[in-house]
């Protein structure tokens, strides 16, 4: 068997990266594309490839040499790789050359496990395409498939959203000779002659199955690993995606943007019961509208939310994100004495990076109420992030009324997956300020919504008069005005949320290498890992084997633990099995555990 690379693209989507390097040439991991690629022809017994090349010819050319560790390698230059596309070029391999047996034939912007080529490899069929099941993100050809065989290849401009399941073709085909050198030969001179030549050869391809011409069969991956690189951006994934250690430690520096990854999030923390499709729907069809105009300005969105909560307008500020607090909290109460529990979020101990700290543990029932006179601010998280513990609302208030010379930043961000009621619900109190983040709550994080409830005029005022005219997006101000509708969806959610929290409960408590789980108000778990756990090889191989993300928060509480967010019951499931799988991969011998 012989294969075909496709490498005379400029790759002009990548500039600036491919300005003065071919793109197959670009590395990725310890290796370039294209030596990765001919790696793995040579695993699955590849040792003829010809190369269709045309940009920056010389340059892949000198790299390569006409040898490759026993493989023989041939070159077709394109000339006018500039104004054509690749259809010209596999013409011009066809034309030119006899390759005399079945080929594989690859673009040379992949990246792949060398499993997706023996797919090709060991297929009875005939003629293979290796497709992929379709994802959010991905672009270019897709294929429709019928009892397992192409009955579409369908380009871009002729996709549309019809609820039919489809596949993308991730650009690795096997053929046989009668084929190539029959009907594909004819229809790629006729169509090129006759109608043009800046096209995809996968048009070709969607013509003769339709012509009755090529019975393709639809080979699609599981859990290989593959990657498609036409940008930058797809360079950092590629490297991620092939590296589990570098994957970890670009999700930490990211902090979001996870659409680009393919991970099952157990690190950032929402409500994975909501929204409901029926708002999801809603939402795509206003999209267009939603990007095309202009958020309302901040006094209305303050009452729309307030609509929302069915709560006073008046001490409520919606604000972009609870994260558009902390710097303005920070400026109001500079100079002040504040106390703010640990461990607990992050963001509370760098702007107070001077407050004072009290012990956030479940085993613990410490008496806060001598220490709280001596404080400007105190903050309390309720249920607090990572430990998930939770005080009572009724204590909350006592306290806070007993010290009215004492300010109150109470976060609110999970109440609701608790059994307390929020404190917006009772009496007012002029020394409490809550803070919620609502992407926990309402599952949207990306929508960026939260809120700053208090009857503190002072400080309502010095938010009011920092905060922009246009402070929350359309989409938000929408997602607003449809979740009126939904409230008792959004009710049913946290309870579907506590019943799966304690149900998964019992699965953690089940794993080998899992020590204490720490009692939970929240959607998340502060779970302790043994000793003899491995925690950045365990992280690295669930990462590896099903996409599963989670946090390692050692460096934040006093033991080696992971924060694990509760999501729906095959997530859950899946978690639970993928830790048991890599558990004997992670798990040291006993004497390290001893000294670890």
């Amino acid at each position: 068997m012989k294969a075909v690379i496709l490498a005379a693209g400029a790759g002009r989507r990548m500039y600036p990266l491919t300005q003065e390097t071919h793109k197959c040439l670009l590395p990725v991991g310890d290796s370039t594309l294209v030596d990765r690629m001919l790696e793995g022809l040579l695993q699955v017994g590849v040792s003829e490839v010809m190369l269709l090349t045309g940009y920056m010819h010389d340059q892949l050319q000198a790299h390569l040499g006409s040898a490759y560790k026993g493989m023989r390698l041939e070159y077709v230059f394109n000339e006018r790789f500039e104004d054509t596309n690749n259809v010209v070029s596999l013409l011009r391999a066809l034309q030119g050359y006899d390759l005399r047996d079945e080929f594989l034939l690859l673009e040379a912007d992949l990246i792949f496990d060398f499993s997706v080529l023996r797919r090709a490899v060991d297929s009875p069929a005939s003629e293979v395409a290796i497709l992929a099941p379709f994802k959010s993100g991905m672009d270019g050809t897709v294929a429709e498939l019928r009892e397992g065989w192409v009955h579409d290849i369908i380009p871009p401009e002729r996709q549309q959203r019809d609820g039919v399941t489809r596949y993308k073709t991730v650009n690795i085909y096997k053929f046989s000779h009668a084929f190539a050198y029959g009907p594909l030969l004819q229809m790629l001179a006729y169509y090129t002659e006759r109608f043009e030549e800046n096209c995809y050869y996968e048009k070709i391809l969607g013509m003769l199955i339709y012509a009755g011409q090529l019975r393709l069969k639809g080979e699609v991956l599981g859990d290989e690993a593959w990657a498609e690189l036409d940008d930058p951006h797809d360079v950092v994934r590629a490297q991620a995606i092939f590296d589990g250690q570098r994957l970890l430690n670009q999700l930490e520096y990211n902090f979001g943007g996870l659409w680009n990854f393919p991970v099952i999030d157990f690190n950032f923390i929402r409500n994975i019961y909501f929204p409901t499709d029926a708002m999801v729907e809603e939402m795509r069809q206003k999209l267009p509208d939603l990007m095309h105009n202009y958020g309302s300005r901040q006094a209305v969105m303050d009452g729309k939310m307030a609509t929302f909560l069915r709560c006073q307008e008046e001490p409520l500020i919606l604000l972009n994100g609870a994260s558009q607090a902390y710097p303005i909290l920070a400026e109001f109460y500079a100079g002040k004495k504040v106390l703010i529990p640990s461990p607990t979020f992050g963001e509370y101990s760098r702007v107070f990076s001077d407050a004072d700290t009290f012990r956030d543990h479940p085993d613990e029932s410490q008496d806060l109420s001598a220490r709280l006179g001596s404080y400007g601010l105190v903050v309390l998280v309720n249920p607090n992030n990572p430990t998930g513990t939770l005080w009572s609302t009724a204590t909350l208030w006592k306290w806070i009324s007993e010290h009215p010379q004492v300010d109150f930043l109470v976060d609110e961000s999970f109440i609701d997956f608790s059994d307390q009621p929020s404190l917006t619900t009772l009496e007012a109190l002029p020394n409490l300020i809550v803070l919620k983040s609502l992407g926990k709550s309402l599952g949207v994080p990306g929508l960026r919504m939260g809120y700053l409830y208090t009857h503190k005029r002072e400080l309502h005022d010095f938010f009011q008069v920092r905060l922009p005219i246009w402070n929350n997006n359309s989409l938000a101000e929408f997602f607003l005005e449809t979740g009126l509708k939904h409230r008792d969806a959004l009710q049913r959610s946290f309870v579907a949320t506590r019943l799966e929290r304690e149900r998964m409960k019992g699965l953690l408590a089940g794993c080998p290498g899992v020590g204490r789980i720490w009692p939970s108000a929240a959607n998340f778990f502060l779970v302790e890992i043994t000793a003899e756990v491995d925690l950045e090889a365990i992280l690295r191989q669930m990462l590896r084997l099903s996409g599963i993300y989670v946090k390692d928060i050692s460096s934040k509480v006093d033991c080696r633990a992971l924060r694990i967010a509760v999501r729906t019951a095959e997530d859950n499931d899946l978690f639970v099995e993928c830790w048991k799988k890599c558990y004997p991969l992670a798990a040291r011998p006993a004497t390290s555990a001893g000294r670890a």
